[in-house]
C-alpha cells in the first residue's frame, strides 16, 4: 500500500473522487529506482503500470542495428505502461528509463483490471492522458516524415526555449534519439548555427 498523501497530492489525481483515490492507494505500491535504471524493456510481458511521483523518465523503441528513437521524456504525474496492460497480448510497447532518481506510484495488472472497470473516473482520466500521448506520436510521425533533421533540430530547440531546464541537460546523442538522426548530424548542424548566427 502507498502513502494516501502520495495519491492524494498528485496534480494528476486531483480530478478523481475520494473514493477512487483511496483505491488507487489501497491497490498501488510505492518503488524508488536510481537514475540510468531500466525500468521496462521493449517486448517483455508487461506486469506492472506506473505513474510518477518524482523524477523523469524516458520512453524509447530501439532498432536491431541499436539505433534508438526517443518517443518522451516525461515527469511527474505521467503514466507509464498502461497502454501495454491494456493490448490483448500484453507485451511492452517500448522501454523506459530513468534519467534521475524516480519515486514511481506501481500497480499490478490485476489491480489496474480491477481499478479501470470499477471507477469509471481512473477510466476518463486514462483515457484524457491516452490522447494527449496520441496527439504527441501524432506530431512526431509528421516530424519524421514531412521535415529535414535541420528543421526538426530548429524545432527542438526552440521547444527548449519555452522550457524549464531539465536534469543533466541533453547530450547531442540524446537529441539525435529525440529527433530521430545520429550524433554526427547533430553536431554538424549545431557547428552550421553557430556559424550562420542562429
Amino acid at each position: 500500500m502507498i502513502d494516501h498523501n502520495d495519491v492524494d497530492n498528485l496534480p494528476l489525481f486531483k480530478s478523481l473522487n475520494a473514493k477512487t483515490r483511496a483505491a488507487i492507494a489501497q491497490s498501488a505500491f510505492q518503488r524508488d529506482l536510481p537514475a540510468g535504471h531500466s525500468l521496462v524493456i521493449e517486448g517483455m510481458p508487461a506486469e506492472f503500470g506506473y505513474f510518477i511521483l518524482k523524477g523523469h523518465v524516458r520512453v524509447l523503441r530501439m532498432s536491431i542495428d541499436g539505433r534508438i528513437q526517443v518517443m518522451a521524456r516525461l515527469g511527474e504525474g505521467s503514466p507509464l505502461n498502461f497502454i501495454s496492460l491494456l493490448v490483448d497480448d500484453r507485451h511492452n510497447r517500448a522501454s523506459i528509463e530513468t534519467l534521475t532518481p524516480v519515486r514511481l506510484l506501481t500497480l499490478d495488472a490485476a489491480a489496474f483490471d480491477r481499478l479501470l472497470t470499477t471507477y469509471p473516473d481512473f477510466s476518463a482520466l486514462l483515457l484524457r492522458s491516452f490522447a494527449q500521448r496520441i496527439a504527441h506520436m501524432s506530431d512526431l510521425a509528421a516530424n519524421l516524415s514531412l521535415y529535414t533533421v535541420r528543421a526538426r533540430l530548429a524545432q527542438f530547440l526552440m521547444s527548449l526555449a519555452d522550457q524549464p531546464p531539465i536534469a543533466g541537460g541533453w547530450t547531442q546523442d540524446e537529441i539525435a534519439a529525440q529527433i530521430g538522426t545520429v550524433r554526427d548530424v547533430v553536431g554538424r548542424l549545431l557547428r552550421e548555427f553557430e556559424a550562420e548566427g542562429l
